[in-house]
């Protein structure tokens, strides 16, 4: 039988790390972990909350693209914004165009395209997610607003040293979101 935690499994990771002798990494073993772990508390809750109006998080986020692009946008578009794999995204355009959600055809000029948009009922749907999520998620977080901001800032740290933000660091999230309908497919 696995031995009984009393506390803190990852304060105790930290502690076997430093223990072996990996001090000059052990803060980063624990920044690690600690983020990892908070985002499965995160997606397992987002997930609850939406459970009621039959979404999976990263089918909320489909849509939640969708939702602020009033036409259809293509699905290599979902793909950049979301920062999906293609094969990703389809598979959750599939599960959301079978639940009603979405509606899917090709682009009027180009067939190598395919446009998605939100059907009535996934504008439906997403607004009531984003209500559940702003009142059961957001706020909720156990941290103040300060602290929520500088955790993003610690975040976009991290993310532009991955490489993973423009060069100069901004991020301009809503205007490309609003940008798909113009977006090159």
């Amino acid at each position: 039988m696995p031995k009984q935690w009393n506390r803190d499994p990852i304060q105790a990771a930290y502690d076997l790390w430093v223990d072996k002798g990996w001090d000059d990494t052990a803060d980063g073993m624990i920044a690690v972990t600690s983020l990892l772990r908070v985002h499965q508390l995160l997606m397992a809750r987002a997930d609850e909350i939406l459970a009621p109006v039959e979404l999976s998080f990263a089918r909320y986020e489909v849509l939640v693209v969708l939702y602020f692009n009033e036409d259809a946008v293509p699905l290599s578009y979902l793909a950049k914004a979301l920062q999906l794999h293609q094969a990703s995204v389809t598979n959750l355009v599939n599960k959301l165009e079978k639940q009603g959600y979405l509606e899917r055809r090709a682009h009027p000029t180009d067939r190598r395209v395919t446009l998605a948009q939100a059907t009535r009922t996934g504008r439906a749907r997403t607004r009531t997610a984003i209500r559940r999520l702003n009142s059961e998620l957001y706020p909720q977080l156990g941290l103040t607003a300060e602290e929520a901001r500088a955790l993003v800032s610690i975040f976009a740290k991290m993310r532009h040293a991955w490489g993973d933000t423009p060069e100069d660091g901004g991020t301009d999230a809503a205007g490309a979101l609003l940008h798909v309908a113009q977006s090159p497919a």
